[in-house]
């Protein structure tokens, strides 16, 4: 079964943060950071879905991409301070708790699209029978990774809008 439509739960999710926590710029920050690797990620996809054995590297890249826009984000708000969106982020950045999920699910399929890679090479040039680890194990494993990725980005969402003071005038 293909799972193409679940290439796009994370950017709409992303999205959907960044429209429930507007008024936080960290999280404004960090949701327009994040859209900009998903849709760099969604414009090669076509692509990387022609290159049988390079679209595991190719994933693997995208989710390296994604680790340089979550540390990245900071050093790029203090290069272009002089505009005063990033000069107010810079002042308000702060890692999340929801970042450090994000960062350990990136490096989780990092290693599981190099064992791919790796297992998908070896079934091309026939030392291997089957590739295993890519039918039963990689395939399943990126399909729970989105929704996982998904859910910490809503929650990431929620936690904005429970941070919020009643009477602040974010709030109202």
């Amino acid at each position: 079964m293909s799972f193409h439509y679940l290439d796009f739960l994370v950017p709409v999710t992303c999205l959907i943060t960044l429209i429930l926590s507007w008024k936080d710029i960290n999280a404004r920050y960090m949701s327009i950071c994040y859209l900009l690797a998903s849709a760099i990620c969604l414009a090669t996809l076509n692509w990387a879905m022609t290159k049988p054995i390079g679209f595991y590297a190719w994933s693997m890249s995208m989710h390296a991409l994604f680790l340089v826009f979550v540390f990245g984000r900071r050093y790029w708000a203090y290069k272009f301070e002089r505009i005063k969106f990033f000069s107010d982020a810079y002042e308000h950045h702060k890692y999340t708790s929801q970042e450090a999920c994000l960062v350990i699910i990136s490096l989780i399929c990092i290693i599981s699209n190099f064992v791919t890679l790796v297992e998908v090479y070896l079934y091309w040039i026939d030392w291997l029978d089957q590739a295993y680890y890519k039918t039963y194990v990689r395939d399943l494993l990126q399909k729970i990774t989105i929704v996982f990725t998904s859910l910490v980005y809503l929650s990431f969402a929620i936690k904005t809008l429970n941070n919020r003071e009643p009477n602040s005038p974010e709030s109202l």
